[in-house]
């Protein structure tokens, strides 16, 4: 067995994993790469010239984000697990959102969030649910990032973005939406042709069972849905009022331009919670409609800089655990 995570803490006995370290190095990489490009005179001038009022607002949007992604989840959940407290899936997910992003552990963000709830029969439902919120996420941000598509080619940038390559965003995203539904009755057909039993196919029978059952919440799933959307626009804002307090305002068009799509390609699992991918093509499409390197570059590091501080409930969950996740999280080696 593994370290496990007791009392909220991490045993220490294990190393980190390989692919924890590439994920550091590509993070450190990237970030090496931008600094080596950017005036790193002008941008510590900036950075240091920030307004600290508008900086605490977009802390306290940053949080509404993590709250409402939260009890987006706490919904699905409660969909198959009427007996899981808001509360208590608020503090998974903050937990989670600390381990995923500083915890060297085998196991993942996701794996933790549910060890923080599992019980009592709880977990197929558990990961049922997170299955579903990363396949409706999936969705939406690619709904999102053709928006962000139609504001580019909006603000001239059709000759980049040729119809070919605006037909091939379009029909893979109407192909996903497309597919999505037949998810459920794939789940019911695996269920199916699982035996009832112990061990491993036992457990995917009940995993695979209680993703179906998401087939007949159809207005849970497309509330869920909805508010996934709606949650897109958050970053859009905390980006938008980093720059202001940072004195810079390409205006509200340039954000919804650029933030979905770098948040699409930062959903890559190659660093550390998206870090260096994202600031690379931030700076990368910020460049495209005429904002310099190193004023991009300062807008997307403090407000990565931000959401890490707003991960700061996290770790107090970690250090001070409560009742709920004391019991729970063990993973195995590979």
């Amino acid at each position: 067995m593994a370290p496990a995570v007791h009392r909220g803490r991490v045993a220490r006995g294990g190393a980190p994993t390989t692919s924890f370290l590439l994920r550091v190095a590509v993070s450190l990489a990237l970030l090496g790469l931008l600094f080596a490009f950017v005036d790193r005179g002008a941008l510590g001038r900036r950075l240091g010239a920030a307004d600290p009022g508008r900086l605490a607002v977009v802390v306290a949007i940053v949080t509404a984000d993590r709250l409402l992604m939260a009890w987006k989840w706490w919904l699905l959940v409660r969909g198959r697990e009427a007996a899981v407290s808001l509360w208590a899936a608020i503090r998974a997910y903050y937990l989670a959102s600390f381990a995923g992003w500083f915890l060297p552990m085998t196991v993942g963000a996701d794996v933790v969030r549910i060890a923080a709830l599992a019980g009592g029969g709880r977990t197929p439902g558990l990961v049922a649910s997170v299955v579903l919120e990363r396949a409706v996420g999936a969705l939406a941000q690619g709904v999102l990032a053709v928006v962000s598509l139609g504001f580019l080619l909006a603000l001239g940038l059709g000759a980049r973005i040729g119809p070919g390559d605006r037909w091939a965003v379009v029909g893979v995203l109407a192909a996903a939406l497309l597919a999505f539904p037949i998810s459920f009755r794939v789940a019911a057909w695996i269920a199916r042709r699982l035996p009832a039993t112990g061990g491993l196919p036992g457990t995917l029978r009940a995993l695979a069972l209680a993703y179906a059952g998401y087939a007949g919440s159809t207005p849970l799933v497309l509330a869920f849905f909805g508010l996934t959307l709606f949650e897109g626009a958050f970053p859009v804002a905390y980006h938008y009022v980093v720059g202001k307090a940072l004195g810079l305002d390409p205006g509200w068009s340039f954000y919804v331009a650029t933030v979905p799509l770098v948040f699409l390609v930062a959903r890559l699992p190659v660093s550390l919670g998206g870090l260096g991918v994202l600031e690379l093509s931030f700076v990368y499409l910020a460049g495209l409609l005429g904002l310099g390197r190193t004023d991009a570059f300062s807008i997307a590091v403090l407000a990565e800089a931000l959401v890490l501080l707003s991960l700061a409930p996290g770790a107090v969950a970690y250090l001070f655990p409560a009742s709920v996740a004391v019991a729970a999280v063990q993973e195995r080696h590979p």
